[in-house]
């Protein structure tokens, strides 16, 4: 698993903080996707590349599997969570022929539903321990490193997008 985020102490967290923060980098990022065109949207990046639709694409599969780690780790700490084939993910869904707006609207109300859970979490239960794809990690740092990982997707296509 490719981590995004520096691991913080879970003592310092607070899941209200941490929902404001994916908030905040939804409502940062929607003026500027939704100025992206239907057929801007659907060019990749470059030739073996993902295009904007297929990246938001990815950021819902994003959403939905770490959506159930954030319930299933307050359920029952310990888990072993699998990862996801992310490519075969985007492919099988077919971000790429689906209408930008229909793409975009999905993400951002997936992300406010994870938003408003991860702004429930008891306080104790971010340090609770589980383990994605092998690697050990906190509920908290799961968090941290969703949103992290938003953030680095976002960043990039707004640099090939030109949407600075």
């Amino acid at each position: 698993m490719v981590m995004y985020a520096q691991v913080s102490e879970v003592a310092l967290l607070d899941s209200t903080k941490l929902s404001d923060r994916l908030s905040e980098v939804l409502r940062g990022a929607m003026p500027w996707l939704v100025t992206i065109s239907e057929a801007e949207a659907s060019v990749p990046e470059r030739p073996g590349k993902w295009s904007a639709k297929q990246v938001i694409g990815h950021l819902i599969d994003s959403a939905g599997n770490n959506l159930g780690r954030v319930v299933r780790l307050q359920i029952e700490p310990g888990q072993s969570l699998p990862g996801y084939e992310q490519m075969a993910w985007v492919d099988l869904q077919h971000y790429a022929e689906r209408e930008w707006a229909q793409v975009l609207a999905l993400w951002f109300a997936l992300n406010e539903h994870v938003a408003w859970t991860i702004g429930h979490i008891e306080r104790g239960r971010l340090g609770n321990i589980g383990s994605v794809a092998g690697d050990s990690l906190t509920l908290g740092f799961l968090i941290e490193d969703y949103i992290a990982h938003m953030q680095h997707h976002l960043r990039l296509m707004q640099t090939w997008i030109g949407k600075r």
